[in-house]
């Protein structure tokens, strides 16, 4: 007794180019919490929130299959998507922000928003992929810049939080020694040590 439950969401149906995905294990990103607590006016209730997915394809293509999902839906038509740039897609819609998340038991999302792992790999480090792409994505960028490889570099990573870290992960990796967070929150300061 008085368990809070979330809304009755109906079984999603697959559309045009499109497949189901059983939800494996989601993260909580920081920007759902934002929306959770009401200061995302993009995400507006009801609306089941979480893109960070692992899941497996239960619809007929691809069946079995196990998954993370990429979650910017392009249209690949718009000048972005067609010079190679999809996460600008002029006419980009989201799971978890312009339709339903993967809060639920099972989401449908286009076939080309699937990105296939391995069967044995964990679901909740998969489900990590899309927070860990941000941050390899903000260090590919940096490294275009750079005059010397970045193992060379003094790093200052912003924010504690799940990309931070993986950031920070992420230069350790490429053999930065000089690596430093900052962060306000106290209770991030001791994972980000």
């Amino acid at each position: 007794g008085g368990e809070a439950r979330g809304a009755q969401q109906p079984d999603p149906v697959a559309g045009e180019n499109e497949v189901v995905v059983k939800i494996d294990a989601v993260g909580i990103c920081g920007s759902d919490m934002h929306a959770y607590q009401g200061h995302d006016a993009r995400r507006l209730p009801p609306l089941v929130l979480g893109h960070e997915i692992c899941g497996t394809v239960t619809s007929d293509k691809h069946k079995g299959r196990r998954v993370i999902l990429n979650p910017l839906i392009s249209c690949n038509r718009c000048y972005y998507c067609e010079t190679g740039r999809p996460n600008i897609c002029s006419n980009r819609t989201m799971i978890g922000m312009t339709r339903p998340g993967g809060y639920a038991d099972a989401v449908s999302i286009p076939e080309q928003c699937l990105v296939f792992v391995a069967d044995d790999m964990d679901p909740v480090a998969a489900a990590l992929t899309e927070p860990a792409a941000t941050g390899l994505h903000g260090l590919v960028l940096a490294t275009r810049v750079m005059a010397r490889p970045i193992a060379e570099a003094r790093t200052l990573v912003i924010g504690a939080g799940s990309v931070g870290l993986l950031t920070a992960l992420l230069l350790k990796h490429q053999g930065c020694e000089h690596i430093h967070i900052a962060e306000t929150n106290e209770l991030r300061q001791g994972p980000a040590r």
